[in-house]
């Protein structure tokens, strides 16, 4: 197998803030117990209003909660594009 040639390295301030973010404790385990998963969006929503955006935040459910803002892009004409990810994590069963 060949090397892999490394990609450039992650921007100091990306890296940050990857660091912060992961952690949190966000493990949903189902039942409505992921607290972290709050505590999370609201740390998100706090970065983005700091670069100038305007997060709205909203809960469906109890801890359950998601964060989106929106970013304009130079062409109105082109179409939108919808970035999503998410913010809780899931156990792994070993023996699955």
């Amino acid at each position: 197998m060949a090397d892999s040639v490394p990609g450039p390295a992650p921007d100091d301030g990306v890296a940050e803030l990857c660091s912060r973010l992961i952690r949190f404790d966000t493990t949903n385990r189902g039942g409505g117990d992921s607290n972290g998963e709050r505590n999370a969006a609201e740390f998100v929503a706090n970065e983005l209003a700091w670069d100038g955006l305007e997060p709205l935040v909203f809960e469906p459910a109890a801890r359950r909660t998601n964060v989106v803002t929106r970013v304009a892009g130079e062409d109105r004409s082109l179409p939108g594009l919808l970035v999503h990810a998410h913010l809780d994590v899931v156990p792994v069963d070993a023996a699955a």
